[in-house]
């Protein structure tokens, strides 16, 4: 075993001088950007009276702030464009660069399973209630999923410390063991294509619901932020499908992966009620109530 003292995690790397400086500093701040952007979506929600959410909701904004910090923590530590960082910054960073794509992935699929077992029947137009058995599998799942991913790869990262390096293109550090990025493809990959599955479910409820929606205001947004949801699933999918089969990882491609926090801040941070709670602060008390909003609709938690 490698002498954890005398690691040289840059040593099968690129060289320094060849790395796209640049693109590796957007890489960093989409992500700064879609993770500061959720946290005050997700701290606005807390904290306002006037925005409710569904559980699962909440999950799912918080699982993607851990994740842009996940793939900020070189930058964070100031070791971004330094060629040697820390053995145990690169140790956790790669853990958790494997556990969260899977993570926030599966926080999607529970929020839009949420939605759609919470979703008005047709004849009553009345928001349905979950069971809290449901709801802490919702809740629980998708973390007992990074819980699995990230115990693995530490312990073979304590087993094979040389197998660890800042990868090639400078923007964080990971495995030379493209295993563990074939497992969390795939696993994301799965779960992306049964979140298709249960938008176009959501879908055809919306559709069945279309003469409600047309007396909502909000109606145009939720079509919208519906269509959208699917366009970022599909998306999802063959990038994983693609991963999978090629392990064709470069800045290209992290600097889409970078994107999808920005794209969730966009569907879920430019809503309605989260404006007015910007613009017209009242008291951070939380109303009661159980009841939320969530495109354009009143659910049951």
């Amino acid at each position: 075993m490698a002498d954890r003292r005398a690691f040289d995690i840059s040593a099968p790397a690129t060289p320094v001088q060849a790395i796209n400086v640049a693109g590796v500093r957007a890489f960093i701040v989409l992500n700064l950007i879609g993770g500061i952007g959720m946290l005050l979506v997700l701290l606005t929600a807390i904290l306002s009276r006037r925005v409710k959410r569904l559980s699962t909701w909440y999950s799912f904004c918080f699982s993607w702030i851990l994740s842009s910090i996940s793939y900020s923590l070189l930058s964070f530590a100031g070791q971004q464009t330094t060629s040697t960082p820390s053995y145990w910054l690169c140790y956790i960073q790669a853990a958790l660069i494997y556990s969260m794509p899977p993570t926030t992935t599966c926080t999607t699929l529970a929020l839009l399973v949420h939605i759609l077992l919470s979703f008005p029947d047709t004849a009553a137009d009345i928001p349905l209630k979950i069971n809290l058995r449901t709801s802490c599998l919702l809740l629980m799942g998708p973390y007992s999923i990074f819980l699995v991913m990230f115990i693995g790869v530490t312990l073979y990262e304590t087993r094979n410390p040389a197998m660890l390096w800042k990868a090639p293109q400078g923007t964080y550090c990971d495995s030379m063991n493209a295993d563990w990025s074939r497992i969390s493809s795939i696993v994301v990959a799965a779960v992306s294509m049964v979140i298709i599955i249960v938008q176009g479910q959501l879908a055809a409820r919306l559709y069945s619901n279309l003469h409600s929606l047309r007396r909502d205001s909000q109606s145009f947004a939720t079509i919208f932020r519906g269509m959208l949801f699917t366009v970022i699933g599909f998306i999802t999918l063959v990038i994983a499908m693609v991963f999978t089969i090629t392990n064709d990882h470069t800045l290209a491609f992290d600097m889409i992966i970078s994107l999808f926090p920005l794209l969730a801040l966009f569907v879920f941070g430019s809503q309605k009620d989260l404006y007015q709670a910007w613009f017209s602060w009242e008291s951070p008390y939380k109303a009661e109530g159980r009841g939320s909003v969530f495109f354009g609709r009143k659910l049951v938690q």
